[in-house]
């Protein structure tokens, strides 16, 4: 294993540089270690890839030598003056690495050194919104956050006017602190999948293979839903935002899908304009009778998700479904009456280029759904591309491919309303969300920002349990192996409630 050595006075930087480093040095370790970048280093052992010297650090400036495949290079950042919204602890931390992120950039000017520098800069976080509002509740205008984020934190000036754009869009839908203590968010797990696509890292079991313990599964989890709102009728909390997902949800039976919905209904109270989301993300798995099951319960958003529009990387990516079949679905939902359509798209999959993408891109503007997500392709560990060799396409192709994305999707009237990034994001992308009008989905921008309490039913859900008076969360999972959860769900519903009495 290839390693990096951060030489400074203080162990905590090689921590503070580590998700840095590794957007550019995949699978490194990174070390600390006391001293100086000597001159003998230039003949470090194999295992070390580079050695990294904080020279020099304080309040007002950071200087970082790199040496790199045996040449050095250095950079001296200084602070600016008018950051005196920035605490000094973070303001360190953001110097050094911007320091570290322009050293990169001087290696990244020589060809085949290394992977071209990212158009997000320093920021590596799954939620680079958060930063915005906090901004914005300091008082500072728009302008100057997209500065800030474009000369502090190092994003080109397009990243940080979308970053910011988005986190705009999405303040007048976040709750205040009087709300966030009665209005949760509720997430449905339904682990269970016709097929794995090769990309997914999520809890799925195979159809096929688990198919014997879907009954006793959806047994136990109207039992956790059933515990669970009783408890919150009782507390006087109601539910904004419901969203099932998996796995597959539209694995279910119309039957199956019926009963789960009435438990929803029956069992908690909505806000008047409550939102219900249903991740039809198979087009193989819907049917004119699950659909209309859906419409029945008042089910007013439904994602159908193509990922592609291009029937030989379907068929690569272990996709069971045709271009034809997400066409059919797509114009069944319409006439069935499902209010809001969601479609899906990967950028970066492998075999794929700009043309094919805007094809993909075409095809979709012609059906004209309400929202299309756009997913830069990640990939995971526990998915088959994390297990074995895939070929995918070159950074600098990735991000023409996801700018063409952006630039299409806004030329067509959509608006982006949420924003995250993944760990081993391809091409240094970003997924993003796209609307028509004001048809935001209300779930997605509660589940990025965290102002809002969401309880996870189901195997492998999460639940994001939020103290209102200062937005600290606290986590907690259920179990991911469904005979686990099967075991263990009368403990799962106690832990839930005594979490939720603990906030109240």
């Amino acid at each position: 294993m290839k390693m990096i050595i951060v030489i400074s006075q203080n162990p905590a930087d090689a921590r503070v540089l580590e998700d840095l480093l590794r957007i550019y040095f995949p699978g490194i370790i990174v070390k600390h270690q006391y001293g100086k970048l000597c001159n003998n280093n230039l003949s470090c052992p194999d295992e070390i890839m580079a050695w990294l010297e904080i020279a020099e650090m304080n309040r007002k400036s950071v200087k970082v030598v790199l040496e790199y495949k045996g040449e050095k290079y250095e950079h001296l950042e200084n602070l600016p003056g008018g950051l005196e919204f920035e605490d000094e602890y973070n303001q360190k931390r953001r110097l050094l690495r911007l320091a570290v992120h322009k050293v990169i950039q001087q290696i990244s000017t020589q060809e085949d050194m290394i992977e071209q520098v990212s158009p997000w800069g320093i920021l590596t976080g799954v939620r680079p919104t958060k930063i915005v509002h906090r901004l914005v509740e300091q008082g500072l205008s728009e302008n100057r956050i997209i500065s800030h984020f474009h000369k502090d934190y190092g994003l080109t000036l397009e990243k940080a006017k979308l970053l910011t754009r988005v986190a705009l869009i999405q303040r007048p839908y976040l709750l205040t602190s009087q709300q966030a203590k009665k209005i949760i968010s509720i997430y449905i797990g339904i682990p269970f999948c016709p097929t794995r696509c090769h990309y997914c890292s999520f809890p799925a079991f195979s159809l096929k293979k688990w198919g014997h313990l879907l009954t006793p599964y959806l047994t136990a989890l109207n039992r956790e839903l059933r515990a669970v709102a009783e408890f919150l009728r009782t507390a006087g909390i109601i539910v904004q935002t419901v969203y099932l997902g998996g796995g597959t949800p539209t694995i279910l039976t119309a039957d199956q899908l019926e009963e789960l919905l009435s438990v929803l209904e029956e069992n908690f109270t909505f806000t008047e304009n409550k939102e219900i989301t249903i991740e039809g993300g198979r087009p193989d798995t819907l049917s004119y009778d699950k659909i209309k099951v859906m419409y029945k319960h008042k089910v007013n958003r439904l994602s159908i998700n193509p990922q592609t529009m291009h029937e030989e990387t379907l068929a690569a990516i272990g996709r069971k479904h045709s271009v034809e079949d997400v066409k059919e679905m797509y114009s069944l939902a319409r006439k069935v009456g499902i209010p809001y359509i969601n479609m899906d798209l990967i950028i970066g999959l492998p075999g794929e280029n700009k043309q094919i993408v805007a094809h993909t891109l075409g095809e979709i503007l012609e059906l004209r759904p309400e929202n299309i997500t756009l997913h830069a392709l990640a990939i995971k560990r526990t998915s088959r591309y994390g297990q074995e060799h895939v070929e995918l396409p070159a950074v600098k192709e990735g991000q023409a491919m996801m700018e063409l994305a952006h630039s299409t999707l806004q030329a067509g009237g959509y608006t982006p309303y949420y924003l995250y990034r993944q760990k081993q994001i391809s091409a240094h992308g970003e997924n993003v969300g796209y609307c028509l009008g004001d048809s935001y989905c209300l779930y997605n921008i509660q589940m990025i920002e965290e102002h809002q309490t969401i309880l996870g039913f189901g195997v492998g859900a999460g639940s994001k349990f939020v103290k209102n008076e200062d937005w600290t969360l606290e986590n907690i999972y259920n179990p991911k192996d469904v005979q686990l959860y099967l075991e263990r769900i009368e403990n799962i519903i106690n832990r839930k409630v005594d979490k939720l009495k603990a906030i109240i």
